[in-house]
């Protein structure tokens, strides 16, 4: 730790709207490691401590502060007589690996503290926004470790989060094998935004009409939002989602049922081959999650059909949140930020809430198609242009989604190979999100088998959870894990 706090050299790291725009939360997994060889010097506390912190030398920024300009002009600034310390501990618990395993690692079975962080990026006990959180814990009779690390999603998302607990668990192999002087010739981490303008060409497309509508709308509640500090948007925004008390399911879709859906909707959709399975997911969540919502809203009404006809219902904003470094010929790079394009769809109440049939998915899916397709490097570039005209237009999604309940948030590519942090024993046995989210968010996520399917991650309101639980056309297709 020692060295760690001497390499860091004071600078500011000027941040844009493409990181703001996730600034809201946190990036928070779980990986478990079974010590199966029974073996004392499994993941020994040091040498993961300070492989760690050698870690967050090649990547100095998770040793600055947030800091902002007022209206969205946020910098992480690194002060070498000022270290905001990464928040690293450990501890012991009484829960073996053997319990965990037989629970199939659900959330119920976990020790109690797991999470040193809360979903959304908020200051700690002592005032401070952290810029990384890590909890080590050693299960009973060292039978396994629980690694817990939450980034927050100002300075990385999710691909960065995975690239860095690989180099973690590379330079933890490198220094227990007494191979430490490797590590100075690893490839660097880049944290300069500023590179991402030398990956973009000349040419513009025209951008998505409700996204650029949503962000260069006029809102005073964006516009505060984003005037006031991070510490006190942090605060607020966590209290809207502690009172939320969401629920959230872990799914499991199998390669089989991603094939027979394919197989159902092929007579209406004559290129089915050129499907996506997150096109299939986006389009059937969206689905659910509003059909459940109709559920609720009309129980509240006191009556068995929705007291208004969902013809005049109007829309629903749903947000699609895309991954674009291929596009970019980033991803052999290790870009330590953010590179998320997001794309807001106004879908027709009626049709999400009309009961899923294979005719009634494969309109939505063609609905939907229209704003996956089109991700292109001049597309890219154009949103890049509009949002970094206007600073304070990270907040405007949040604020119009709060204004819509029904308002879903899907991340369109799957998590990067969450099982790729191999710390010297062994792949992690299993990897997850924590429970604690806000509501209405799908996440797609790696398999624990990556030849079979993908995992889902699904929130909700807690009525609406259980109205997407009874679903029979979703629950035929995704298995709840936990």
């Amino acid at each position: 730790m020692e060295e760690f706090v001497n390499s860091i050299e004071s600078q500011v790291i000027p941040i844009t709207v493409i990181d703001t725009q996730g600034s809201f939360s946190n990036i928070p997994f779980v990986f478990f490691y079974e010590n199966t060889e029974a073996s004392d010097s499994f993941m020994l506390s040091d040498y993961l401590r300070n492989s760690f912190f050698r870690t967050m030398q090649q990547i100095p920024m998770f040793a600055g502060h947030i800091r902002t300009e007022g209206r969205g002009r946020v910098s992480v600034v690194v002060d070498k007589d000022n270290i905001n310390m990464p928040d690293y501990r450990e501890s012991n618990s009484d829960v073996h690996f053997d319990d965990l395993k037989s629970a199939k690692f659900r959330w119920s079975a976990w020790p109690d503290g797991v999470n040193t962080a809360g979903p959304m990026t908020a200051a700690d006990e002592n005032g401070e926004i952290k810029l990384i959180n890590v909890h080590v814990i050693r299960l009973q009779a060292n039978s396994g470790v629980m690694v817990y690390v939450s980034m927050v999603h100002y300075v990385v998302d999710g691909p960065a989060h995975m690239q860095i607990i690989k180099r973690w668990c590379e330079i933890h192999q490198l220094m227990t094998s007494g191979q430490a002087e490797k590590i100075a010739d690893m490839q660097p981490f880049i944290t300069d935004r500023s590179s991402i303008q030398h990956c973009l060409p000349k040419e513009r497309a025209q951008l998505h009409k409700e996204t650029a509508k949503t962000f260069e709308g006029f809102s005073i509640v964006a516009e505060w939002m984003a005037w006031i500090s991070p510490k006190l948007r942090g605060y607020i925004i966590s209290k809207v989602i502690e009172r939320q008390n969401a629920k959230a399911h872990l799914f499991h879709v199998s390669r089989a049922a991603f094939e027979s859906l394919r197989d159902s909707i092929s007579g209406y959709i004559p290129d089915i081959d050129k499907i996506s399975d997150n096109e299939l997911m986006l389009s059937l969540t969206s689905k659910t999650r509003a059909q459940a919502q109709s559920v609720v809203e009309s129980r509240i009404k006191g009556a068995v059909q929705p007291a208004v006809d969902t013809s005049s219902k109007g829309t629903v904003p749903v947000a699609v949140i895309f991954e674009v470094r291929d596009h970019l010929g980033l991803s052999d790079k290790l870009y330590a930020g953010n590179i998320l394009i997001p794309k807001i769809m106004c879908c027709p109440v009626a049709e999400l809430e009309s009961a899923t049939t294979v005719e009634s998915l494969s309109r939505t899916l063609t609905d939907f198609r229209q704003v996956t397709k089109d991700i292109t490097l001049p597309y890219i570039a154009s949103h890049m242009d509009m949002v970094a005209s206007r600073p304070s237009s990270f907040a405007k999604p949040l604020a119009r989604f709060m204004n819509h309940k029904s308002a879903m948030t899907f991340v369109y590519d799957v998590m990067p190979d969450m099982y790729q942090g191999d710390f010297g024993y062994g792949r992690p046995a299993w990897v997850s999100p924590i429970k604690e989210f806000r509501a209405n968010g799908v996440l797609l996520l790696t398999s624990q088998d990556s030849s079979d399917g993908i995992d889902v991650f699904m929130t909700a309101l807690p009525d609406v959870m259980k109205e997407i639980l009874k679903n029979e056309f979703w629950t035929n297709v995704a298995k709840r894990i936990y």
